[in-house]
Formats: C-alpha cells, structure tokens, sequence
C-alpha cells in the first residue's frame, strides 16, 4: 500500500473524528495528561461509536486493516487516532487474537507518552499474553527493566486483564518478580500501576499477595500500597498499615 493512500485514509479518519471534537476540551485533556500528539477532545462513548460505524479501509483484507491502522499509529500527530486504532483491536481481541496482531502492535509502545494511551495499549497486550505467552511475556520482563516510565507500566498493566470476572490469569511466580522490580521506581504512573496490580491479584491469590505486602511493607510507596490494600478486609488493612509504619521508623 502506497504512502499516499494512508494520508487519504489519515484525513479520513481525522476529518471524522474533528466533527466530533471540541477543541477546549481537547487542550484540556492534552495539558492535564502531558502529551505531546494533539488531542481533539473526543468523549469516548462518540468516539466509540464513530470507529464501530467504521472507515473506508474496513472493506481490505484483515491483514490491510492492521497495516493501516499501524500506518496511522506511528504517524499521526493526534492522540484520538491512537484511541481509535486501541478501540478497533479491543472489542477483537477479547473474542480471539490473531497470530499476526503482536508483531505489529508490540511497536506501539515506542509511541505512549501518557496513562490513557498506556492503559488502552495494555488492554490489549494482555489480551494478547493470554493467548501467546511465549511471545508476549519475554517482551514484557524487558520493558520492566527499561528506564522508561510508560515501558514500565505497561509491563505492569498488561499482567491483568480490566478489573472484572477472570481478570487474573497469570501465577503470582509470573507476576510477583515485575512487581518487584520497580518498587524502587518511585514515578508516580508506575507505583498506581503497582498497587493496582497487587490490588487485583490479592483476589484471586489473598494469602499470597498479603505475605508480599507483609514482606514489602516499608519498600511500597504510599501510593502503591493505599491502592494495594483497597480490598483487603479491615482487619488485614489496620494489621499491614501498623506493620508498616514500625518498619518504616526502624528504617
């Protein structure tokens, strides 16, 4: 495909998506998330709907949409044809994931500079580590040991699926190790990234994840740990916080 049918496909795309937009709300959102792509301020239940209505380029083959949509992810100065690339694939990938999807959409991180992006992409990727673990969790381990923010929550955010029914599905031997990794990592994206995981594997594996917040206590940032415990029984809740104030005095 030639570089000037993704410019007709981009304008397509963005010239849908601005007669959604409001251009205030759109600054906003840009200024409060700190990215750097353009937004149009689009609310997602319309921007939703838009990409279900669909585009042109839905008529080619599978394999065409995905190089369009990669096309336009690694291009485009505006963050709601990002959104519209991650709202196509999500609805997707919860039913079955194309073998084809991870080495195309694994890139698409080289371009997050905000959480939404982050958290829609891991959506996702976690989708994809369900069915492919093999090839997704290797990548996974080496985003955690990258020095960049949003390589380490996605490394983070792609272990769970959306809170919900079946939200767990990896062993805390798997995920555990990634958490630990970046309990030093004070950045703020990171550290709720860290508490949300712990929050939602302590539903599947309690007594595990609270002898980790046990272990850890004085190691977790407050932001970390104030979202681990949500869940927790008050007893357990009152038991980790005094725990943790004595090891954090003592230290």
């Amino acid at each position: 495909m030639n570089r000037k049918k993704f410019q007709e496909y981009h304008l397509e795309v963005v010239e849908t998506l601005t007669a959604i937009g409001n251009p205030a709300l759109g600054n906003a959102i840009q200024l409060d998330r700190g990215s750097q792509l353009k937004h149009l301020g689009i609310r997602f239940p319309e921007l939703r709907r838009k990409v279900k209505e669909g585009f042109s380029f839905y008529k080619l083959p599978e394999e065409q949409v995905l190089e369009v949509w990669d096309a336009l992810w690694q291009t485009s100065p505006y963050g709601d044809v990002l959104f519209a690339a991650l709202e196509f694939y999500a609805p997707i990938v919860k039913k079955k994931v194309s073998p084809t999807l991870w080495p195309v959409v694994r890139q698409w991180s080289e371009r997050v500079d905000n959480w939404c992006h982050s958290d829609g992409l891991s959506a996702i990727y976690s989708r994809i580590l369900e069915s492919y673990p093999r090839e997704v969790y290797p990548q996974l381990i080496s985003w955690n040991r990258s020095e960049s923010e949003w390589l380490r929550r996605i490394s983070l955010v792609s272990l769970i699926h959306y809170s919900g029914k079946n939200a767990v599905f990896l062993s805390p031997e798997k995920v555990l190790p990634l958490v630990s990794n970046c309990l030093d990592d004070h950045r703020y994206y990171v550290q709720t990234a860290v508490g949300w995981v712990l929050r939602e594997m302590s539903l599947v594996y309690g007594k595990e994840i609270i002898n980790y917040l046990g272990t850890h206590a004085e190691q977790i940032s407050t932001p970390a740990f104030s979202r681990a415990v949500e869940r927790l029984n008050n007893k357990e809740k009152i038991r980790l916080r005094d725990l943790r104030k004595v090891r954090t005095k003592e230290n």
